[in-house]
């Protein structure tokens, strides 16, 4: 059941519900303007989705893995002691560290697993579980392992950024990133920030990082990228031109003066 109200198409009557109307359905063809520049390749988007970047210029496609495998290996490992956690009886916590300790799964495994029965020796059945202690043990097991992985996404994600850069007919003013993530931005935020910093490294493009990097939240398709970047694009045109900051839509119009009556409302 919807229960937002549609308060984009008021007033629902009247002159002033007919320049409203007229002015959404002038914003929604320039914004299928955009779009369809987008569809036809005159810009070109990149995106940062799953474990991949995808450059996409019309109709034409290319994908590159920046994630490896080792980062979903370590992920999995770093939720074994979360799983223990999660398991009321010392018994069942015991059975299962024991039958993980016979898989040789992956070098930090066996280090994970050699911590987990430790710590199981030292909770006595019926004990308060003290996952203090075990996370104080894990910590600089995962942090070494996190760094490795970190600097590999850093180091691939930049050369397959200078790839594109190099074998791009299009300039850099007329590329657009879009990081594809949850609501929850942490997912992507190592992602974004690379794509940020590379791209203010390059010189052949003036372009602001806010104006030409997006986060889309929930996206999952092309045309996802599509929907956000024409929305900005359009939105950055109206504001530039009425407001005097391309920047100014990115909030409710009244914001600054309503801080100001904030301010006024609850006196420091």
């Amino acid at each position: 059941m919807t229960f937002v109200k549609d308060t984009i198409s008021l007033p629902e009557k009247g002159i002033l519900h007919t320049v409203n109307k007229r002015f959404h359905d002038a914003l929604h063809e320039r914004k299928s303007a955009f779009k369809d520049a987008f569809t036809c390749g005159e810009y070109q988007v990149v995106i940062r989705v799953d474990d991949r970047i995808m450059f996409v210029t019309g109709e034409q496609q290319r994908n590159f893995t920046v994630v490896s495998e080792d980062y979903h290996h370590i992920k999995a490992i770093a939720h074994l002691p979360l799983l223990m956690m999660y398991t009321s009886q010392q018994r069942e916590r015991r059975e299962l560290a024991e039958s993980f300790a016979k898989m040789n799964a992956h070098p930090l495994f066996k280090s994970c697993t050699d911590a987990i029965e430790r710590w199981l020796n030292n909770t006595e059945e019926g004990g308060l579980l003290n996952i203090s202690s075990l996370k104080e043990e894990l910590q600089p097991i995962f942090a070494k392992a996190m760094d490795t992985v970190a600097q590999h996404e850093v180091e691939k994600t930049v050369e397959v950024l200078n790839t594109l850069r190099e074998e791009s007919s299009l300039p850099l003013d007329k590329t657009y990133f879009v990081v594809f993530g949850s609501h929850q931005a942490r997912y992507k935020q190592l992602g974004k920030m690379i794509i940020q910093r590379w791209f203010n490294q390059q010189l052949s493009c003036y372009g602001s990082v806010d104006h030409h990097v997006k986060y889309c939240e929930g996206g999952n398709s092309i045309d996802d990228a599509y929907e956000l970047l024409s929305t900005a694009l359009a939105s950055s045109e109206l504001a530039h031109t009425f407001l005097g900051d391309q920047y100014a839509l990115n909030q409710d119009v009244v914001t600054q003066t309503a801080e100001r009556h904030i301010s006024q409302f609850w006196p420091k």
